[in-house]
This record gives C-alpha cells, structure tokens and sequence, in this order.
C-alpha cells in the first residue's frame, strides 16, 4: 500500500476540521461532585445527558455512585497546588494514601504545564518541588497526573468517569 506524504499545511487542515464525538452517557451513570468543591469544573451548563449530584466525598473532589470507594479525582488550580505540595504536605500525604487504596484515582491540575514549570510570583517555591511532587505523586502513590486547560481537564474527567463505570458495570 502506497502512501502520500503529508505536509504540515495538511496535517494543519486535518486538526482544524475534527471534532471529538459527542458524549455517550451511560443511563445510569452519575458523577458525584463534592460539596466541597467551590466551582464545580462543569460551571452551570453540564453536557448534555451528563446527571450530577453533589455530597460529601471522603476522598477526591469527583467520584461516580455507587463507586466512592474505587473511584475519585482531585481536582487543583496552580494556587492550590502549590500548598498541597509544600505546606500542607502532611494532609497531602494522608490524602494520597486513601486515594491509592482506590482502584483508579487520578489529578487534575488545571492549567497549562509552561505555568507549573516557572516561578511563581509571590512565592518562593520552586518548579522543581512541584515537578518532583508530581513524579512522586504518580510513581509512588499510583495517581494518574493530567494536566490542561478547563476544558481539557473536564473531558478528562468525564471520559475517565464513563469508561470507569462501563468496565465496571460491563456495559
């Protein structure tokens, strides 16, 4: 089989023209928030035929019924981040260490990783302590780390959520 070369401006052509497929949601899928949680990642327009509820998670800021004790994701902004990894190291710590009793935890960080990567103002903290928190975080403990923008993180989460409850439910 014979193939053609692609140029850059092809390639361009192909990325600009996909669109991601809709969501297909399991009927009885639902995704827990925490109360917690401040600004929920969905804002006020959730996809369509995505169901929410929001409680008290022990672990993690997002979850799916039925699976809290297998299932969460951590959710942080940089600001937040930054204290997770440094001055409230020892919260952190014990909050990792119920998350990696779960089958499947995860973190979100959203932003973009140019911004974790440089000084911070107002703060004397490295990049290099959150970089290696990260490490850390995954290879230790297990958390699956994703990086992005908001919408970026918040299909993360929903795709992480519905292949979760698929393969559990084996639908």
């Amino acid at each position: 089989m014979k193939t053609t070369p692609r140029t850059a401006s092809d390639i361009g052509k192909i990325i600009n023209n996909y669109t991601l497929k809709p969501y297909q949601f399991p009927k009885d899928m639902v995704i827990l928030i925490d109360s917690r949680e401040q600004q929920p990642i969905f804002g006020t327009r959730l996809p369509k035929g995505l169901t929410v509820r929001t409680e008290k998670l022990d672990t993690g800021d997002y979850s799916i019924a039925g699976f809290e004790k297998h299932f969460c994701i951590e959710r942080k902004m940089i600001s937040d981040l930054i204290s997770f990894c440094t001055t409230e190291r020892d919260k952190t710590k014990l909050k990792l260490e119920r998350m990696s009793k779960m089958e499947w935890a995860g973190l979100i960080v959203e932003a973009k990783e140019s911004e974790i990567y440089r000084p911070y103002l107002n703060s004397s903290v490295s990049p290099e302590v959150i970089r290696q928190s990260l490490v850390s975080f995954s290879i230790r403990w297990g958390i699956h780390i994703y990086i992005g923008s908001k919408e970026n993180c918040c299909r993360f989460l929903i795709d992480h959520c519905i292949k979760f409850y698929r393969v559990k439910k084996e639908l």
